[in-house]
């Protein structure tokens, strides 16, 4: 039995086993990568990070909106303004829409007809693109299914309709990933098994490379996404792709190595087993190096907060995992398959001898200098002739989809940041619905607007992204200046009018008649006296004539005269009683007419001194009105005027209790202002944005009632410039500590800094040149010289294992060499050149299959590892050797020494001292040689 167990110990059977149950646990327990990569593929923002809190607050919202996000749903019509009757078709698609929106999880709907104060934001101004906004509950199911569902339902006959939103976009961003994940795999596996078999011309080690690379990958693969599916770790859209990069190129090297000497070993006539342990026991610590370098290197991220680059920190367990695999899992057949291993091939192929690298490292022995700036200079013309900018837009990579096509749609119609706007959140712990907080509210609105970068804010109180007029003090002022207007009329009027009455009332001709009545009340008054003295007379004459008896005919006859005289004056007499009566009663009437005529008179007196009082008053009134009118005016052309004001009135209307509901939670405590940017995200100007708005907001508010208040910024353009800010302060870390870790286990390898730096340093400039040269051919090839965010990591992962592999070897043989520096460069080097063509072989194939996916990133990253390569092992040989040259010539050059000339000093005096010193050196040449 114990015979039987060393036989399978020696046989490394137990090895084999072991890998197979732990890639078939790997495999039972690998989780769907598809919905890993669609719900953990974004990068994980921290929990104190703006969208994150915004999203919290959007959670407990209330009003039937917890946990939703806002699609728009777009109707455009290509060919012009929208018509009547696709106005109409409109609207009966939305009514469907209603009716079926618990069907869609939709909480709510806004479109022109219920929100007609938000038509600027909804219609474009060339009238031919609306917009129909829906809150889609998250809990209804997977975006994506989603999105097709509700893309299917707007469906119009004769218009172009979309659905989109970020969250949209995103999703299909991941969705794209996914579809050419398993591709890239396949491609990069087959090309893998192609490259083996071209370097062995043989069938079976490359399906043994297969195996291990299979193996090491699904087990990496099985356990990153384990982490991320039960404990939330860090996972990236990429994880799959970048995984399956480095371990496939470590494994392909160190299978490649393993063969190797396999093949030469087995070829001088050992025996397999034999021959398997011994060459692991050569390759072994080379091995070691690599992976201790590789798994403490990337191992290190997980140390970040990023969770994007945290996420490759699971690249250190996957090349621990490949570096146990190629000692333990490809010995096994190897040593059960030996010589069979290389079938069909019987023999050894004949290596020729490269002189590539020989040829260089004698230029650079020859010509240090020349070589030395050369190289420098062109690396440091690449690597800084132009600028560093990244994209962190994940829609530039997305094609022919219908949520990227609706985004360029509002883009067009609507403006550059339509489809990605930028939410404000302000919480405040009194409710916002009273004068003196929407008063604030709508300076912030205003203020932001203008701010360079905004297009548009929308708020509860300019809920179309304009003012609303009759909210303002301006149009109020202007309704009161035309009733005061009105009023200075009427009281101009009035006055005329007062003193037309005055004028009628005629005073003087008043007096006149008065004056006329006194003189004919007094005329009347002597008359009656006239009267009653004639009448006494008569009556004395008659009774005289009476008393007379029978006088004599001339008696008679003047008594008959008499008593003619008497009837007549009797008559008279009776008359003038009547007439004094008469007259008695008319100076009666004219006294009281006259009494009736002085009470008019002051009367009249007393209404014109109340006239003059009046239209004295009046006039005083008139004058305050119009100082009052022209005050207003003024008032209503001044800045003061465009402050906001809303009436109770104003305040209890159907429009601003719509724009409570659309603005406002539940409590009315937390608002939303939505901004739109004049472009769309951009890594130049989107953060620069964002940090002025929010430094603007909090300098507004400071001092007012809602100084308290706590801002949040959510929105696509906040995703990204955090995206951005966290990136940026974490990539230059990055580079620090793994090409740190990486240098620093060189050194300790080779026991040189020295070298180790320049040949470090090279690998730093031949990888910022091809960056720079492959930005280049994107340009010229696509027009777009921005990469996206995730190529500098990706092309992080091939390059290091690059340095890592050639300069290891490099280091090692440095290490064993018992010369001298400068006795050791030529043919070390040049020997260390010879494998380095295979290695540069196995990386450029390595990384070819990441061109099979229609993806502008994984096309970059190609470019930098393949342009890194050829330009690494084209300066790698010039610099080791010019470098390696001149730091042992330079110190050992004497120093120069300059003497500075005395004028005083003359010729003779010169010549006395190169005299004294001749004999000297007579004398220590004679005593040179009487010594040999």
């Amino acid at each position: 039995m114990q015979e039987r167990i060393r036989k399978l110990h020696h046989n490394r059977i137990f090895a084999l086993v072991f890998w197979l149950v732990v890639v078939f646990a790997a495999i039972v327990t690998l989780p769907n990568v598809n919905t890993i990569i669609q719900y953990d593929g974004q990068p994980q923002l921290a929990n104190t990070s703006q969208p994150v809190k915004a999203t919290q607050i959007r959670n407990h919202w209330g009003r039937n909106l917890d946990g939703t996000y806002t699609v728009n749903a777009v109707f455009n019509n290509p060919n012009g303004k929208l018509t009547n009757k696709q106005q109409a078709a409109i609207n009966k698609t939305t009514s469907a829409l209603q009716k079926k929106a618990s069907y869609y999880g939709i909480q709510k709907i806004t479109t022109l007809t219920n929100t007609p104060t938000s038509k600027p934001q909804l219609l474009s101004k060339d009238r031919s693109t609306e917009i129909v906004q829906l809150s889609v509950s998250h809990n209804q199911g997977p975006v994506r299914s989603i999105a097709k569902q509700l893309n299917s339902q707007i469906t119009t006959a004769g218009l172009d309709t979309y659905v989109t939103s970020p969250e949209i976009i995103s999703d299909a961003a991941n969705e794209h990933i996914s579809s050419f994940t398993l591709m890239v795999i396949l491609m990069t596996l087959l090309i893998a098994l192609v490259a083996m078999g071209i370097l062995f011309a043989s069938i079976i080690a490359p399906i043994i490379t297969f195996l291990a690379i299979l193996i090491s990958y699904i087990t990496t693969l099985s356990l990153a996404t384990n982490l991320a599916y039960h404990w939330n770790f860090a996972y990236s859209e990429y994880t799959p792709i970048f995984l399956l990069l480095g371990i496939s190129l470590f494994t392909l090297l160190t299978s490649f190595w393993f063969f190797r000497e396999l093949r030469n070993r087995i070829d001088d006539g050992d025996d397999s087993q034999a021959a398997t342990s011994q060459v692991i026991h050569d390759l072994g610590y080379r091995i070691l190096i690599s992976t201790l370098t590789l798994t403490l290197a990337f191992g290190s991220l997980i140390l970040f907060n990023f969770s994007t680059i945290r996420a490759y920190g699971l690249l250190g367990v996957g090349f621990a995992i490949t570096g146990i695999a190629s000692v333990t899992l490809i010995p096994v057949f190897a040593g059960m398959l030996g010589t069979s291993l290389f079938w069909p091939k019987k023999t050894r192929p004949v290596l020729k001898d490269r002189k590539l690298w020989y040829h260089l490292t004698r230029f650079g022995l020859w010509q240090p200098w020349i070589a030395a700036l050369v190289v420098l200079y062109l690396a440091g013309a690449a690597a800084f002739g132009g600028h560093q900018s990244l994209n962190y837009n994940n829609a530039q990579d997305i094609p022919n989809n219908q949520a990227v096509q609706g985004a360029r749609v509002l883009s067009a119609h609507f403006g550059q940041g339509k489809s990605t706007p930028v939410t404000l959140y302000l919480q405040n712990n009194q409710r916002l619905d009273n004068q003196d907080q929407l008063y604030q509210l709508d300076n912030l609105t205003k203020k932001l607007r203008a701010q360079p970068g905004v297009a548009a804010v929308t708020s509860v109180t300019q809920p179309g992204g304009q003012p609303i007029t009759q909210y303002y003090v301006a149009n109020q002022l202007d309704g009161l200046n035309t009733s005061l207007s009105g009023t200075i009329a009427q009281l101009s009027a009035l006055q005329t009018d007062l003193k037309s009455d005055q004028s009628n009332l005629k005073q003087k001709t008043l007096k006149a008649e008065v004056k006329r009545l006194d003189s004919l009340s007094a005329k009347t008054s002597k008359l009656i006296s006239e009267s009653d003295n004639l009448q006494s007379t008569i009556i004395a004459a008659q009774s005289r004539s009476n008393a007379g008896g029978n006088p004599s005919k001339k008696a008679r006859r003047y008594v008959q005269r008499l008593n003619a005289v008497n009837n007549q004056l009797t008559s008279a007499l009776t008359t003038l009683s009547t007439l004094s009566t008469n007259i008695s009663g008319t100076s009666s009437d004219a006294g009281t007419a006259y009494s009736n005529l002085s009470s008019y008179q002051e009367t009249i007196k007393s209404v014109n001194a109340s006239l003059k009082k009046s239209q004295k008053q009046i006039k005083t009134l008139n004058k305050s009105l119009t100082q009052m009118y022209t005050y207003l005016g003024g008032l209503q052309t001044s800045e003061a005027a465009k402050s906001l004001y809303l009436t109770p009135t104003q305040l209890a209307s159907g429009d601003f209790q719509q724009s409570l509901v659309n603005f406002t939670d539940d409590k009315v405590k937390t608002t939303t202002l939505t901004i739109t940017l004049k472009r769309e995200p951009n890594a130049q100007t989107t953060a620069k944005t964002l940090a002025a708005l929010k430094q603007v907001a909090q300098s507004q508010l400071r001092g007012t009632s809602l100084k308290d208040a706590t801002l949040t910024f959510s929105g696509q353009p906040v995703v990204a410039a955090t995206i951005q800010q966290q990136y940026q302060h974490d990539l230059i870390r990055v580079l620090l500590l793994v090409f740190g870790i990486t240098l620093i286990l060189l050194v300790l390898f080779s026991r040189s800094l020295l070298q180790t730096g320049y040949w470090f340093l090279t690998f730093l400039a031949s990888a910022a040149a091809s960056y720079q040269l492959t930005r280049v051919l994107l340009r010229w090839a696509t027009g777009n010289d921005q990469f996206n965010w995730q190529v500098p990591l990706l092309a992080f992962v091939p390059l290091t294992v690059l340095a890592v592999v050639e300069l290891t070897q490099l280091a090692i043989s440095y290490r064993l060499n018992q010369a001298s520096l400068l006795d050791w460069l030529l043919p070390g080097i040049s020997e260390v050149g010879q494998t380095m063509r295979h290695s540069l072989f196995i990386i450029i194939a390595g990384v070819l299959g990441l061109l099979a996916a229609s993806s502008q990133v994984l096309t970059a990253v190609t470019l930098i590892t393949v342009l890194t390569a050829v330009i690494f092992n084209l300066a790698l040989p010039l610099m080791a050797s010019s470098f390696g040259k001149l730091s042992v010539v330079i110190p050992n050059q004497k120093p120069y020494h300059f003497h500075f000339r005395r004028g005083s000093r003359s010729k003779r005096t010169r010549s006395r001292r190169s005299t004294r010193s001749t004999p000297d050196t007579s004398t220590s040449d004679d005593e040179s040689s009487q010594d040999k």
